[in-house]
């Protein structure tokens, strides 16, 4: 999969989202991009961790923005705004901004108020969600914080999964391999009981399809789709041949625990 490499035109504004404070550009391809950069050089791992979950999700056909490598340029930021972690500099990572009616998710209860109403697309898109999370240890995807938009375009509802820089738990590459055969917690994830016994009696069988779906989707991705995404890391974000054998061994090893972990929490919130 090739990701397109863009420049920065037009600087917008400075999110004050928790940790990556990202900023909004119009870029050199007429798209404007969410962009998160490495913070004065101190923190491309959350930038390695967007790009690879991004192209990870793109292989099991998981709603998220369209990504782009952003060439940050210094001469169009503005030098009497207030940057909250620097000046954005260096190679971003982007994510392309959904325009629409665009809404984010904030409860359980804002989730069953759009599943009330047999919308498939929706309960489908959480479950797959829901896997990809488990597969890659994201400890950033809970109830209180789920980092989802929900895009309304003429007819058609979706849930885009946005904001994967706490996959691998968060923690260091060359240490991920403890993780590799960790259980997820109820409350670490999008798993909770309110929400799911609500999809598991409402859905029945389509609930059961997807998830199985998913998890054999994921177990599908090859282990040359995977060398391929993480050798197009980019050389300016500065990591190591060990770091990505550790990321692909993680990636490769975890695909067969999926499904097996999803119902280890299905079992765990009583269905």
């Amino acid at each position: 999969m090739v990701i397109k490499r863009v420049k920065t035109e037009i600087f917008q504004q400075e999110y004050e989202t928790r940790g990556s404070y990202p900023s909004l550009f119009d870029c050199s391809d007429g798209n404007r991009y969410v962009v998160k950069h490495s913070q004065q050089e101190r923190n491309y791992r959350h930038l390695i961790n967007e790009f690879v979950a991004s192209q990870l999700s793109q292989l099991v056909n998981i709603s998220t923005p369209e990504p782009a490598f952003i060439e940050i340029k210094q001469n169009i930021l503005p030098n009497d705004y207030k940057y909250s972690s620097g000046k954005p500099s260096g190679l971003g990572f982007g994510s392309q901004f959904l325009f629409g009616t665009v809404k984010s998710v904030t409860n359980v209860e804002f989730i069953i108020n759009l599943t009330k109403h047999k919308n498939d697309e929706i309960v489908e898109d959480l479950i797959k969600i829901c896997a990809f999370d488990i597969w890659l240890r994201n400890a950033d995807r809970v109830i209180n914080n789920p980092n989802l938009l929900v895009q309304e375009v003429g007819k058609r509802i979706r849930l885009f999964a946005i904001d994967h820089s706490s996959i691998f738990s968060e923690l260091n590459y060359l240490v991920i391999e403890k993780e590799i055969d960790e259980l997820p917690s109820v409350g670490e994830n999008l798993i909770d009981g309110e929400l799911f016994s609500h999809l598991y009696y409402r859905y029945g069988l389509f609930f059961g399809k997807v998830k199985k779906e998913i998890c054999r989707a994921i177990l599908n991705v090859s282990e040359m789709d995977i060398e391929n995404i993480i050798d197009n890391i980019p050389i300016e974000w500065k990591i190591s041949i060990e770091e990505k054998k550790a990321i692909s061994n993680f990636i490769n090893k975890r695909k067969s625990t999926v499904e097996s972990q999803f119902e280890f929490l299905l079992n765990e919130i009583g269905l």
